[in-house]
């Protein structure tokens, strides 16, 4: 996975998802980051987060994305 943040400028982090678990209202994606530096963060989705992820990735070309990767990856 590919990350970007406004406070390190063009600088591309490199990163995978290692795990996900539900804690209270939240689910929470643990994300380790391997490149430019190593990293271990979290990231907390709420219900209204998960509703828009859904709905955005229902979208017919994210859908056509999703399953050739699923298919071709």
């Amino acid at each position: 996975m590919r990350m970007t943040s406004a406070g390190l400028g063009k600088t591309e982090l490199i990163s995978s998802i290692v795990g996900m678990k539900k804690v209270d209202d939240l689910i929470i994606f643990s994300v380790d980051v391997t490149k430019p530096t190593k990293w271990h963060t979290r990231m907390g989705l709420q219900q209204k987060d998960l509703r828009k992820l859904a709905f955005q990735l229902l979208k017919p070309g994210n859908m056509w994305f999703i399953i050739r990767s699923l298919i071709f990856g």
